[in-house]
């Protein structure tokens, strides 16, 4: 509609309408993209993939986290550094850890019972996880 309605304005008006639906097109395009990539890469809504998902307010973060990125490859004068923001490891949220699991690796690995893993137990740990 925007292109037919400029069809009767100037040769400048035109361009500019041509040049602002090819950028809307780029956004939805590419928002498209990074909606279909959170999922793929399994960080799809709770909804979706289970109780293991994403909740609605981390899904989009995530969403807008991959638009940036895209987008900064349209712009040539932004960097993705300048608007990728990684948040802080305290500000990092991870909501399916399952506690006791997680209790029972570390239990393994303390062979010594002392609280804390060491060196060498972190060592069999990582061989036995083949990392």
């Amino acid at each position: 509609d925007l292109l037919r309605a400029s069809a009767s304005a100037s040769p400048k008006a035109q361009a500019e309408a041509l040049a602002k639906a090819e950028r809307v097109t780029t956004f939805v395009t590419t928002l498209r993209k990074a909606m279909h990539n959170t999922f793929r890469y399994g960080q799809g809504t709770r909804d979706m993939v289970g109780p293991e998902g994403l909740t609605t307010e981390k899904f989009i973060d995530k969403v807008a986290w991959r638009l940036g990125r895209y987008m900064a490859a349209f712009n040539e004068d932004v960097t993705p550094s300048d608007i990728v923001v990684v948040p802080a490891r305290s500000q990092q949220h991870v909501d399916n850890i399952d506690r006791e699991k997680l209790q029972c690796l570390f239990d393994t690995y303390d062979t010594d019972k002392d609280g804390v893993i060491n060196a060498a137990e972190v060592e069999k740990m990582l061989v036995d996880l083949g990392v």
